[in-house]
Parts: C-alpha cells; structure tokens; sequence
C-alpha cells in the first residue's frame, strides 16, 4: 500500500491522529522541495518513532518505479508539504501506482487552498490560480489574471521556489514583475497572506505600498475581482 500524508501549512503538529496511526505501520519517506514547510524532520521522527528518509526530486520523477515496487511488498508512506493531491507532481504518482496496480490511500491536509479563506473572500469566487515565477516570464500569470478579471474572479497567485538551491520568490520580487510586466500598477490593490496555518497575516493594499514591506515565507497574492459587499467589509477591518 502506498499512503500519501499531508503535513499540513506549517509543522509536525499539523498531523492528524489517522497520519500518524498510519505512518507507525509504514516505511516512511517525505518530500519537502514542492512547498515551503517549517517542521523539523527530527522531530517527526519523533513523533512516529522511526526514521523518515527525505526524497529528491528525481526519486519521485525518475527513480519513482523504485518506490512503486516497494509499495507493491510492504506499507510505504510519503509525506507531502500541504495537502497532497494540491501539487501536480503527486497526481502523477497515484496515477503511475495505479497503473502498476499499487493500492493507495490518501490523509488530506490543510494547504493554501483552503487556509486562503483567512483573507475574507469567498472560495467559490476564486478563478484559476497561477504562479509567479523565478523566471520573470509572467504570460501565464497575465492571461490568468486577465481571464478571471472578464469574470470578476479571484486570482490567487503562487511564489515560485527552488527548494534544492534555496531559492525563494519574495513578495517585494514578484510585485516589482508584475509592474515591470505592466501587468498591474501601482495603484492596484492586492492582498498578501503570509505565514498560513497557524500565525497568519493578512495584508490588503496598493502594490506601491506593499512592495516596501518585508513578509515571511511563505507567503501568497491574491489579485481582488469583484467584491461581494461582505467582502470590502472584511478587507476594510484588515
């Protein structure tokens, strides 16, 4: 059986009772490159009273057929940053398990997607996301933005990260490409929620203004489109 696991926005104490019965019966692995998580690996070990090999990239990309055989023997767990089905990089390993007939189960997490509620607006308001890369090539981040606006929809935008290299978008970084781009101004209002999960702050104000602050990581954009009166109401008492 392969077992997915999410740890949750911020640390180890965001695990659920069920992960960690389930993780005492495994193997237990954990990837830690696809979001920024501020747990301790030792203390997870722990928790759980075993080791927790940490994965690489290429062991989910390249090398994932040697888990997949593992998993077909014995209980293996991999825990995930967030909620584990949010990250593309793990549907594509339930669907390569499920092609080698590998029995999966899944315990859900709370991640950004969620935890983006924090900023008053509503869920069912939010359009596609996008992210803001290290890169500067920003035209998914434009025709994103652009496409929910035509709909009065919220944008939620993602900081790019190289875990591997430690590498981390900075909110000040990815503001300063979207004026570049001229993709938004100065003027604009947006909201930043940094640190979700546990000691949340939320930020609603114009580029010009924010771009001057310094946030925690991690931390995300929210580009506002039309507001639901509950909605100013929320944003005016930030």
């Amino acid at each position: 059986m392969l077992y997915l696991i999410g740890l949750g926005l911020q640390d180890e104490k965001d695990l659920s009772l069920r992960a960690l019965e389930v993780a005492k019966s495994c193997e237990c692995y954990c990837e830690l490159y696809t979001s920024i998580w501020k747990g301790s690996l030792s203390k997870l070990e722990n928790l759980i009273g075993k080791k927790v090999k940490q994965l690489k990239r290429r062991d989910l990309e390249e090398n994932l057929q040697i888990l997949l055989k593992k998993a077909k023997r014995e209980n293996i767990a991999i825990f995930v940053p967030g909620d584990p089905l949010v990250a593309t990089t793990h549907i594509n390993l339930i669907l390569e398990a499920k092609k080698e007939k590998v029995k999966t189960r899944v315990i859900h997490n709370a991640s950004i997607y969620s935890a983006i509620g924090e900023t008053g607006l509503q869920i069912y308001k939010f359009g596609k996301s996008a992210t803001v890369p290290l890169t500067g090539k920003l035209s998914n981040v434009k025709n994103t933005i652009k496409n929910n606006k035509k709909f009065g929809l919220h944008t939620l935008l993602l900081l790019d990260l190289d875990k591997e290299t430690g590498i981390y978008l900075k909110v000040s970084e990815a503001l300063k490409m979207l004026l570049k781009e001229k993709i938004l101004t100065k003027k604009d209002k947006l909201i930043v929620l940094s640190n979700a999960g546990f000691e949340s702050e939320v930020f609603y104000d114009s580029i010009e203004n924010l771009i001057k602050k310094e946030f925690s990581l991690p931390a995300v954009l929210v580009v506002p489109g039309r507001l639901h009166f509950r909605e100013k109401e929320f944003l005016e008492v930030l």
